[in-house]
Order: C-alpha cells, then sequence, then structure tokens
C-alpha cells in the first residue's frame, strides 16, 4: 500500500511540473543582432570643427547567424556595448529621406557603400579613385567620413587628414549625389504596423507582408486566446509570401485584446545600405550594413479592438440633485456619521476587467504547482507514520 501512495505522490507532481512546462512559452531564437566582436580600426579623422574622431568598421551578427561588417551613421554617438540592434527602415527617420534638393541621404548613403570598402576590394578601389596607394585604415576613414557627411552633416578638415583618406571622400560625395534607388524599405516588412478595431464583427485587417526572401516567411501571433491568422478564404495560415494578406479571426466571446503579429523570414537577402538601430528604441550608433549577407530577419505589428464605448448621458437629461444636509446650529458638534465617497466621473465608461482577455497561464501553473507539493508531503508523512507503527 504504502509503494502505491509513494508512485501516487511521485506521478502527481511530475504530472503538475509537465503540465506548467507544457504551457509555458518556449524560448525564441534571437531575432536581434548585435556587434560581436572588435572593429577593424581605420585612420582618425580630423573635422572641419577640429574635433577629431575615430573610425572604425563593425562586425554586426544579424539574428544571431551570419555577420556582416558595418559603418557608423552619426559622428558623435557610441556604439553601447552588448545593445540588442534590430533593422530599421531608412524612412523612419524623416531627417535621413525628407524630400529636399538632390538624392535622398539614404540613397546617398547606399551608394557609398555600395561603391566603397568592402564591397570594392582594395585594388579596384584605388584604381577608380585614381589613387597610388590606399590601405585598409585610409579605406575605411575615406567611407566613413563620406558616410558623415551624407547622413549627419559633419566635413573633414582637407588640411588636417590624409590625402589619400580625402580623395576618397570626396570621390564618394560626389558620386553619391546623384544616387538614386528605394533604401527606406526593410527586408522583411508588415503595413499596416497597426490595426484597431471597435466590436469587430469580421476579421480584422488586412495586413500585407512584403519580404525579399526567397522563401515565405513565417507568421504567428502572441497575446490574447481564441485568435487566429487567417487568409483571405478564412482558412488558417502559418506562412506567407510576399505580398500576402493576412486577418486576424477573433473569437466573439473575447470582446476586447491586443495581438503582436510575428513575421520572421529566413535567409533573407540583406543587401549593403541596410540601417541597424536599437532595439526598442534604445540609444546606440546606427550602423549601416557595407556588404550583403543573407540571415534571419523579423518585423511586427499589433492588433487591437475593444467593444463601443457606452454612450455619454445627453446635455439635456437633468441629473438628480445629490442631497445635502443642513449645516450644524452654533455650537453643535458636526454629525461623524458615515461619508458616501462619490463615484469617478466616466467610471462607467471603463471596459470591464471580466470583459478584458486574460491568460493566467502562470498563475494556474504556480497553484498546481503548490498543490502537487502539498499532498505530496502529505502522503510522505502518512508513510512514515505507518513505518514507525
Amino acid at each position: 500500500m504504502s509503494g502505491i501512495l509513494l508512485r501516487c505522490a511521485v506521478l502527481l507532481s511530475s504530472a503538475a511540473l509537465t503540465g506548467v512546462l507544457v504551457s509555458a512559452p518556449a524560448a525564441d531564437a534571437d531575432e536581434f543582432s548585435r556587434v560581436d566582436r572588435d572593429p577593424v580600426e581605420g585612420a582618425s579623422l580630423v573635422l572641419a570643427d577640429g574635433h577629431e574622431a575615430d573610425t572604425a568598421l563593425f562586425s554586426l551578427r544579424v539574428a544571431d547567424q551570419a555577420s556582416v561588417r558595418a559603418y557608423a551613421a552619426q559622428a558623435d554617438e557610441e556604439v553601447r556595448p552588448r545593445t540588442a540592434y534590430v533593422e530599421s527602415a531608412w524612412s523612419d527617420n524623416p531627417g535621413w529621406t525628407g524630400a529636399g534638393q538632390g538624392a535622398d541621404p539614404a540613397d546617398r548613403a547606399n551608394w557609398i557603400v555600395s561603391h566603397s570598402y568592402p564591397t570594392v576590394d582594395l585594388p579596384l578601389l584605388t584604381r577608380v579613385t585614381g589613387l597610388v596607394q590606399l590601405d585598409e585604415r585610409q579605406a575605411i576613414a575615406g567611407t566613413q567620413a563620406a558616410l558623415w557627411h551624407v547622413l549627419d552633416g559633419a566635413e573633414p578638415d582637407p588640411l588636417a587628414n590624409d590625402l589619400a583618406v580625402v580623395a576618397l571622400y570626396e570621390f564618394l560625395v560626389a558620386g553619391s549625389e546623384a544616387a538614386t534607388g528605394n533604401a527606406t524599405t526593410r527586408s522583411v516588412e508588415v503595413s499596416p504596423s497597426h490595426v484597431e478595431a471597435v466590436a469587430p464583427d469580421a476579421p480584422l485587417g488586412p495586413l500585407t507582408v512584403n519580404s525579399a526572401g526567397p522563401d515565405p516567411a513565417q507568421v504567428s501571433v502572441r497575446g490574447a486566446p481564441a485568435s487566429w491568422l487567417v487568409d483571405g478564404d478564412g482558412d488558417q495560415v502559418t506562412q506567407a509570401s510576399d505580398g500576402d494578406e493576412l486577418f486576424l479571426d477573433v473569437d466573439p466571446s473575447v470582446p476586447a485584446g491586443v495581438v503582436t503579429l510575428h513575421v520572421l523570414g529566413l535567409d533573407v537577402p540583406l543587401p549593403e545600405g541596410r540601417l541597424f538601430t536599437g532595439r526598442d528604441g534604445v540609444r546606440t550608433q546606427p550602423l549601416v550594413t557595407a556588404e550583403e549577407v543573407a540571415a534571419t530577419s523579423s518585423t511586427t505589428a499589433t492588433i487591437t479592438w475593444h467593444p463601443e464605448q457606452t454612450a455619454e448621458p445627453s446635455s439635456e437629461e437633468t441629473l438628480e440633485p445629490t442631497p445635502t444636509e443642513a449645516p450644524p446650529a452654533r455650537g453643535e458638534a458636526p454629525d461623524d456619521g458615515p461619508t458616501e465617497v462619490a463615484t469617478p466621473a466616466g467610471a462607467d465608461d471603463r471596459i470591464p476587467e471580466d470583459g478584458l482577455a486574460r491568460t493566467g497561464t502562470w498563475l494556474s501553473g504556480l497553484l498546481i504547482i503548490a498543490g502537487a507539493l502539498v499532498v505530496s508531503g502529505l502522503l510522505i508523512l502518512v508513510l512514515g507514520r505507518q513505518r514507525r507503527g
């Protein structure tokens, strides 16, 4: 009998732990990038204002896969160690894609990295610029100076810098003046990035997926329960090709919720000139990729819905006056009886908590574990008493 009780206790504890582990979300693979090793140093630059700036060619590990070399986009910002980077659209920064005279700064930056080191090797770059000699440090400094000029307005002092650096800088700046192209989009995008609906009676959307990858991107949603991604025919989907439209089908029993759409592209081509910035708005040095690589790329969009708001009382309605007591007569103590607390205005317009989507996964899991441990302890005490008896 004691053996059966002991086995029951073990099975109960194991079942509780297994249930919690199964219900817990799986750890996602890194979908962000980091500067993963020491950069290659370039020659120092003396700017027109007299400030001396270091130059470097960074190595950016994209989504824990391939590494791509990249330049800094700004002259007065630092790369923060271990900062997570994500691919960003140039169009998210109007200063780099504003409509003005000449080419957009984003297109000029794309032209510069496409026509300089390391995309173009040193011997060929030396010949096309008409230089006698050009080493790696000079090539990095000249390219960095050109990028800082078109993106940050910085100019090197022509008399205080190496002649080869200045010559490469002038070649790249002049060549980028007529640059054209489309450097404003990400390699994987979803549009629009946010969808909001009130009391939806049909699937929410559409959201259009754009991907430069050869294979369909993986799509999933996280957040509110009882919601599924579907295509235009209402069929559930887990993948989307370039140009596909997605919708979120929501169970009517969930009156409000927030869902995040995740799009993950594998082996997506990342050409040179892509912009990477700190994830979640973290301030760090923006980086511009300087060579082409194929790597994992991802993006997100949010979908929210909520019930219709309760109608406000019309101005014609007369509010019933609140009864008040007469002030106490001279010499009488005020009544210390209970005082009613007024209901704040607009409290009835709030969405009731019972109507919000809940998950409760970890809370219920912890309660299951606690119950299992209590039962197991009681069974062990019973077994111990039986053995002593």
